[in-house]
């Protein structure tokens, strides 16, 4: 029977993507479409807290601000011909930024996550520009020129706040649009060489803050790849890309649990290649690591489910975790196993068991009261069984001694 294909199983294809995208592509801000879109879930889930400082960052410096309006209110404008138009510009400007930055704090807990950025950069434009409004009202009375400190605050609120560089550009276009919209509905001809000198201070500090963000985010894009290969690399065997005996553990003790609590059945295969050994000392250690490597491409063929697992235990020796599957079943999956091994004519001069590599396999039903030290001890035991009783085949769940392709002759007790 033929082999299966030579693919590699998805585990190991994410952590050569990983590697792939840091060496080549972290730089341009752009991943492949499916490691991109989890690099977007994780930013959003890591930007919310960033976010919501700023925002109270933004909440303190307003009410510095507002103090500061209060004072000048007293000393210039109260009981002038200009109280009103003061009164009119300065007050709405301020509870609209106030109603902004009140309502993301107290609305951000219920906000889903995507939504959350979008918000927060709705909150700091409209900051800004309110900002830019009473920063202009004060320079048309000649009480000052606040744009500056305006300018001051925006930076202090955007730079901070962990924003990607296609978040920040549009953020800075339409600060910068709406401080010369304002201008040139409001200031006069007078003042524009002033205006344009501040003008130019804007500029530069968003472009600054741009480039902040591209430094920012390049090095958030490495170092998402490089968590997500430590935490690949702390999960697999490196040499196969399978789970490793740590992973295995943990899946094994969640499987095992709710295969109880719903009534489902979870059985445990443990396949042992056959006189290894001998194998690695007759052709050397590099060809027993591609032959294990050979072996796990298709063993991770038969973990396709999402809650079945296939495992390197270590050496020549593997497992597979199969979830809601009956004993016949998982017996002609392993038998299939088998065949596919014997497809890859792995040649083995030196076995008695067959002209090229094999396997034994014994397999385990978990039972109510099974735990998982239980259920490996009963798989290890078919294992050796189908070791004395010849090798490459399949022992276990009173299922027949079986060799690929042979009919059974002999039944477990």
């Amino acid at each position: 029977m033929p082999a299966l294909p030579p693919t590699p199983p998805a585990t190991h294809n994410a952590e050569r993507a990983c590697r792939r995208e840091l060496q080549v592509r972290s730089r341009w801000l752009r991943f492949a479409p499916d490691v991109e879109q989890q690099f977007r879930q994780f930013l959003r889930q890591t930007q919310s807290d960033n976010f919501l400082a700023c925002i109270v960052v933004g909440l303190v410096l307003w009410l510095g601000v507002v103090g500061w309006d209060v004072l000048r209110y007293r000393e210039y404008f109260q009981g002038t011909a200009v109280e009103s138009h003061y009164l009119w510009t300065i007050v709405p400007a301020r509870l609209v930024s106030l109603l902004m930055l009140g309502g993301l704090v107290l609305a951000a807990r219920r906000l889903p996550d995507h939504w959350l950025p979008a918000a927060g950069l709705a909150t700091i434009a409209a900051y800004g520009i309110c900002g830019y409004v009473t920063g202009y009202f004060y320079l048309l009375t000649g009480k000052g020129d606040a744009m500056a400190l305006s300018i001051l605050i925006v930076m202090t609120v955007l730079l901070p706040c962990g924003m990607t560089l296609r978040q920040t550009l549009p953020v800075s276009m339409v600060l910068i649009a709406a401080y010369w919209t304002v201008a040139w509905q409001w200031l006069p001809s007078a003042q524009w060489v002033s205006f344009r000198a501040t003008a130019s201070l804007l500029m530069v500090c968003m472009g600054m803050m741009a480039f902040a963000a591209y430094l920012r985010e390049r090095d958030a894009r490495a170092q998402f790849l490089r968590h997500r290969l430590l935490d690949w690399e702390a999960a697999h065997d490196p040499l196969t890309g399978l789970a490793n005996r740590r992973s295995f553990q943990r899946h094994f003790e969640i499987c095992l649990a709710q295969a109880q609590r719903e009534g489902a059945t979870l059985m445990l295969a443990i396949l042992d290649l056959d006189h290894f050994k001998l194998y690695n000392d007759h052709y050397g250690h590099k060809a027993g690591d591609r032959a294990l490597q050979q072996v796990a491409l298709v063993l991770g063929h038969y973990a396709a489910r999402p809650m079945d697992l296939a495992i390197r235990l270590g050496g020549e020796e593997f497992g597979l975790l199969s979830y809601a599957d009956d004993a016949q079943a998982l017996r002609q999956r392993m038998q299939h196993l088998l065949a596919q091994l014997e497809g890859l004519q792995i040649i083995h001069a030196h076995s008695p068991t067959a002209l090229w590599l094999t396997a034994s396999i014994g397999i385990a039903q978990a039972d109510a009261s099974a735990t998982t030290e239980s259920l490996f001890l009963q798989a290890d035991a078919q294992l050796y069984r189908a070791k004395r009783t010849g090798r490459n085949r399949v022992c276990g769940l009173e299922l027949p001694v079986a060799q690929p392709g042979i009919k059974p002759v002999e039944t477990t007790i």
